[in-house]
């Protein structure tokens, strides 16, 4: 599959719940990031990510294997039990955090 600017986030949203049993799934997911990440866009200032993940009133949830790897980087609205995202990421960091909640930020400009 060609992942392009215009068709990376549907990737993502295609494939994300899959990515949890797949890791050519994950591949993909991380390709399309990339791609999405290489965009022309400039870059969003960390206190404006932080400021709409609080205003917002989003959580995060940080979901391990049968190892006790962090795998996974989940996103959720303040009272609810199902993710808004997620992510496939390598463990704990504010990157991995960072990602997941402007890719939400991304999907509400849509």
């Amino acid at each position: 599959m060609k992942i392009t600017k215009d068709n990376a986030y549907e990737v993502v949203q295609e494939l994300e719940h899959q990515a949890k049993t797949s890791d050519t799934l994950a591949d993909e997911i991380a390709s399309a990031i990339q791609v999405v990440e290489h965009s022309e866009l400039p870059p969003r200032k960390t206190e404006e990510v932080f400021d709409y993940f609080a205003d917002q009133g989003l959580t995060h949830i940080w979901q391990a294997d049968i190892d006790g790897s962090i795998k996974i980087c989940e996103i959720h609205k303040e009272g609810f039990f199902d993710p808004i995202v997620s992510m496939p990421c390598d463990g704990i960091s504010t990157k991995s955090l960072r990602q997941a909640i402007e890719y939400v930020m991304d999907q509400e400009e849509l």
